[in-house]
């Protein structure tokens, strides 16, 4: 009985301190910035911090030196009320001049940061 115990509290602080960890874990990019909704921001990018294309996705806007601010759909209601009232689906979503990139698609990243 006291194994089961010990080994409940074990796991409890385990999941507690794993918890902790990624919560401090994320952290805000240089490159973006937080959106204000009273700007008309011409660059959008719903993302999460645990996604992989998000970060591609903000590596490729960095490397064209794009401005763009970012939500994060995981971190805010209010951003990802957004989010989902534009079809959600997965990250990334990105909007350029209201034309929706979903996903990582780097030629059409590409082909909206040339006509800017």
């Amino acid at each position: 009985m006291s194994f089961i115990k010990l080994f409940s509290g074990v796991l409890g602080m385990v999941v507690l301190i794993s918890c902790i960890y990624l919560i401090n874990a994320s952290t805000v990019t240089v490159d973006s910035v937080a959106c204000d909704a009273a700007n008309n921001n011409d660059i959008v990018l719903y993302g999460a911090v645990w996604c992989p294309y998000c970060e591609q996705t903000r590596e490729l806007l960095a490397s064209h030196n794009v401005d763009y601010c970012e939500y994060d759909i995981e971190r805010s209601a209010e951003d990802f009320r957004q989010y989902e009232s534009l079809g959600g689906g997965g990250v990334p979503l990105l909007m350029f001049n209201d034309e929706l990139i979903r996903g990582y698609n780097k030629p059409a990243i590409e082909w909206q940061v040339q006509s800017q």
